[in-house]
């Protein structure tokens, strides 16, 4: 089944890295890798083709990485379907790394 991630991180080196680490851990090939980043946050879309219990194995992971403020997943969605990635500048932008409401 296909799986896509949404992680939000703090803008920080080796961060691609070290996620996609985690996934090289389990073997699996990235379909699709989309990193964008402004200013001080980084956001990273990845989809895999991995079964159920991994795909909830490497989400527990990746929000114990240093700097991942959020982790979103999805199942069984074309590339994209989580959300095209925002643009900070924008003015509907949550500031992971801010006061939230």
């Amino acid at each position: 089944m296909a799986w896509t991630y949404r992680i939000t991180a703090a803008a920080r080196p080796r961060l691609a890295m070290r996620v996609a680490q985690i996934f090289d851990q389990h073997l699996l090939e990235v379909e699709h890798f989309h990193l964008v980043r402004e200013d001080a946050v980084t956001t990273i879309r990845i989809s895999v083709d991995c079964g159920e219990p991994i795909a909830h194995r490497i989400h527990a992971k990746l929000y114990r990485l240093t700097d991942v403020v959020r982790v979103d997943l999805a199942s069984g969605t074309p590339q994209g379907a989580i959300g095209e990635l925002r643009n900070p500048s924008s003015p509907s932008y949550l500031d992971p790394l801010g006061p939230q409401p």
